[in-house]
């Protein structure tokens, strides 16, 4: 099988490492690879697999026009070296942005190859709700753009049941919809599980304190703020927070903990996969935060499964899919985000009941197997081989 994997944002050691993951997995399967990316660089990876880069130029703080300029700029290019493979089985186009979908219709179309969208957020529902797309003209051409793209896609994977049960309430066939959550990388966290921190500063706040860890982007959805509100709480009980990424509101969390004083709270720069988790296992507990806004509880963040691979008990200020699956395996607990003091009674439990500790940490693990890139890429291969 010769596949053509586009992905915008396609990252090998950082951030979301899925296509990476999945295009190294059909490697291993002896299919053929090309990648299709605006990041990176064009090369010919270890594996094999070809990965080709548009260059395009794009962050979260540009404008408007320049973010449209971006996307129309990865469709052309990608359409143009797309049409360049030869007799390709396959295409496979991983959203976001929701603008991939075009380039996969289009060669599917030109290649008469079967197209499978995959949809790792659920657009424009999103921006529209949170009122980034105001212009009514907008939201409607979006919307049918959506629908466009559905309507053309042979099969859509989706990253969770609530994005599964979006996409039906918009008339797409259940049967044509495959839900594979994203990824625990339980071999990496084998590998590093005994690893030590070059970082004495880290190291030492480690020893100080009972640490959660927030990991990823720190942008204006994933509400991180709300550990600046709960630090001096915390800080009662000997319970601290350790953030690592970058975003938008980044800056402003810095100053915050600067202006408050907060001295159970650090702030990190990006770090590569295998530095992350380096430092999960020296953490005590693995933190999901958002805005409160319940279309936001439908997310796959691989923040969650990273945590569950490390075997971090996990806890949310929200509720949905991932505090129901926390629950049913007793691997961490969903908390209403304004309930505040339930989120710091909790962590005091897990501080202080080594056996509720142990018992979650464990149940984390179990759950992490279930995620694990194996067994998802699995997944992921029937549904390639099934549209064939």
């Amino acid at each position: 099988m010769k596949a053509i994997y586009i992905h915008q944002y396609y990252q090998e050691t950082k951030g979301a490492t899925r296509s990476y993951h999945f295009s190294k997995g059909l490697r291993e399967a002896n299919h053929d690879v090309t990648v299709i990316t605006g990041l990176s660089e064009t090369k010919i990876r270890k594996d094999g697999a070809k990965i080709i880069s548009t260059k395009t130029r794009y962050t979260q703080k540009m404008r408007f026009v320049k973010r449209i300029m971006a996307f129309i700029h990865f469709i052309l290019w990608s359409i143009f070296y797309g049409l360049k493979e030869r007799n390709p089985d396959i295409i496979i186009a991983s959203s976001t942005p929701l603008t991939v979908g075009i380039i996969g219709v289009v060669l599917s179309k030109i290649k008469r190859c079967p197209f499978v969208f995959e949809v790792r957020d659920v657009w424009p529902d999103i921006p529209i709700e949170l009122g980034f797309i105001r212009q009514k003209w907008l939201a409607t051409l979006l919307k049918f753009l959506e629908k466009w793209i559905y309507k053309h896609a042979s099969h859509i994977i989706v990253l969770s049941e609530p994005m599964k049960q979006n996409l039906m309430q918009k008339k797409v066939p259940p049967d044509k919809i495959t839900v594979i959550e994203n990824l625990s990388d339980t071999e990496l966290a084998q590998q590093l599980k005994h690893s030590h921190l070059d970082d004495t500063d880290i190291a030492d706040f480690f020893n100080h304190y009972f640490v959660v860890a927030h990991t990823g982007t720190m942008g204006y959805v994933n509400g991180v703020d709300y550990f600046a509100e709960i630090a001096k709480e915390a800080a009662k009980h000997n319970i601290a927070f350790l953030l690592i990424g970058e975003g938008s509101e980044k800056q402003f969390l810095v100053d915050k903990i600067a202006e408050q004083k907060l001295d159970n709270i650090r702030v990190l720069g990006t770090r590569s996969k295998d530095e992350i988790y380096r430092i999960l296992h020296h953490a005590d507990v693995g933190a999901m935060t958002v805005i409160n806004k319940p279309i936001l509880w439908d997310n796959s963040a691989n923040k969650f499964f990273d945590y569950l691979a490390i075997g971090l008990p996990v806890i949310l200020n929200y509720q949905g899919w991932q505090n129901q699956v926390l629950e049913k395996y007793q691997a961490g607990k969903g908390f209403a985000y304004h309930d505040q003091s339930g989120f710091i009674d909790h962590l005091v439990k897990l501080k202080n009941d080594k056996h509720l500790y142990i018992r979650q940490s464990e149940n984390a693990k179990i759950l992490g197997e279930k995620y694990s890139i194996g067994c998802q890429f699995q997944k992921f291969l029937k549904v390639l081989e099934e549209q064939r």
